[in-house]
């Protein structure tokens, strides 16, 4: 059998993942069977999109689920790459290319040349547990936005008919995998209006400014949970007197026009997953999730159970059919100024740095959904050859169980996907075997313990056996 072969060129190559290998894959394989028993048993059924996300995510980069073959034509090698999960909330590298694949389209097709600034909304523990209700969400949503509107119109020139431009990411999650609801707002540092054709003009904001928005936000927030029967009047007369009340609006971000890259980054920030895969780590029977930064009390890691961890995990799951971004003012899609803006949008084109140009122009259009934002985010091309250095072509899917466990066995791989590890069997451990028909309900014992030397043992009609104290100690692991 003879091989072609190719000079191989001096450039990065894309190396294929191995999702198995990871300790967030085998933490769901090991314990995720537990965890949804333990579940049922609380009579808190696991509902069915989560079980749906899990299933997916075990399934997501294996090749006995699927694939696609590659061939290169340079040096003959084929290629097999295997199908994604598609899910949301579990799945690092689905989530990973959503959130690429978010920033690519606002920055390509929605966002125009504008200086944007980034609002950050927060609330207090106490009224946490009433934002899991989605209806309610949203309508402190609406608020916070409501808010900010009406602080840039007044903080901007006089303008007929202004309307705002706004996208707004909600997020669930907080650095320690503790469920945290806060908004991430970008908006277009100014406002529209259509007076004599489309205008834009920018806002001045100051420090005092945002202070009085986030106490205006404060106030109809809390009237609106008293509305709603969560407080009464005397507690929301007694929050409102608070010095440090936990609502907190920071807006310090704000990227000028000319920045794209620096915009692309933020939005990334604001779409980007609920946790990193690569923090979690196997610390005997723990689970160590190392922190993005220290918390306030200087902590860089937390110790979790991995049933914990599964059930933190499991809560930031999204609902389906639910949007996790939200389009305001003139970037509605009802609004009828959202073709002109998006029309401009594509002015930043022009401004996208070199390198990132080049490597997408070397991915076909018909590959985008995969290989060009995989080149956004390494700035290497998944489509060459690990061999030769050279394109390879996509020629065929294979998506027939028969066909794949046939091909996979040729090549000697595995041709059975993962499967959930079955949970371990539950042992009922008695203190003591009671017997009947005896004066305190514990058997005779037979058999008196036997010393070979020492003094008599005392007379008792019955004897413990001999015991160390470190038999009986609880198990325990050092932090």
């Amino acid at each position: 059998m003879t091989t072609r072969s190719c000079p191989k060129q001096s450039q990065a190559i894309y190396r294929p993942r191995r999702p198995e290998k990871t300790p967030l894959y085998q933490l769901l394989k090991k314990h995720y069977t537990s965890w949804h028993r333990d579940r049922s048993k609380d009579e808190t059924e696991v509902p069915n999109y989560i079980s749906k996300a899990f299933q997916k995510y075990l399934g997501c980069g294996i090749l006995a689920k699927g694939f696609a073959c590659a061939h290169c034509e340079g040096c003959g090698s084929n290629f097999f790459i295997a199908y994604s999960c598609k899910a949301r909330g579990v799945c690092p590298s689905c989530n990973q290319r959503a959130m690429v694949q978010t920033a690519s389209h606002l920055i390509e097709s929605v966002l125009p040349r504008l200086p944007y600034r980034q609002f950050v909304m927060s609330f207090p523990k106490r009224i946490r547990c009433y934002l899991e209700n989605h209806k309610t969400l949203q309508t402190v949503l609406k608020i916070v936005v409501d808010e900010i509107r009406k602080r840039l119109i007044a903080c901007s020139p006089t303008a007929e008919n202004p309307e705002i431009g706004a996208i707004s990411f909600i997020q669930h999650f907080g650095n320690t995998l503790n469920y945290h609801p806060h908004f991430h707002i970008i908006f277009a540092d100014g406002i529209f209006s259509s007076e004599d054709g489309l205008q834009f003009f920018e806002a001045t904001l100051t420090q005092d400014d945002i202070t009085d928005t986030q106490e205006a936000i404060q106030k109809r927030v809390l009237r609106y949970f008293c509305n709603q029967k969560f407080f009464d009047k005397d507690e929301l007369e007694k929050m409102l007197t608070y010095e440090n009340s936990g609502f907190s609006l920071d807006a310090s971000v704000k990227i000028p026009s000319f920045d794209v890259d620096a915009l692309e980054r933020l939005i990334r920030y604001c779409a980007r997953p609920p946790f990193n895969s690569e923090n979690i780590r196997f610390n005997g029977p723990w689970i160590i999730y190392r922190l993005p930064k220290p918390c306030h009390t200087g902590k860089t890691f937390i110790q979790l159970e991995p049933k914990e961890v599964i059930e933190r995990i499991s809560r930031f799951i999204p609902y389906p059919r639910r949007h996790r971004r939200h389009y305001h003012g003139v970037l509605a899609p009802s609004s009828p100024l959202r073709k002109q803006v998006a029309a401009n949008a594509q002015k930043r084109l022009e401004t996208v740095t070199k390198t990132r140009q080049e490597t997408d122009e070397k991915v076909s259009k018909a590959s985008r959904g995969w290989a060009q934002l995989i080149a956004r985010i390494y700035e290497v091309d998944p489509l060459t050859c690990t061999n030769c250095g050279k394109k390879i072509k996509i020629i065929t899917f294979v998506t027939h169980p028969e066909h794949i466990r046939r091909i996979l066995r040729g090549i000697g791989w595995p041709i059975t996907a993962p499967e959930f590890d079955q949970p371990p069997e539950e042992h009922c451990d008695d203190i003591c075997q009671l017997a009947l028909n005896t004066p305190d309900g514990f058997p005779d014992i037979v058999e008196q313990v036997q010393y070979d030397s020492g003094p008599d043992p005392p007379s008792s009609e019955y004897i413990d056996p001999p015991h160390s104290e470190s038999e009986y100690d609880s198990p325990h692991w050092e932090d």
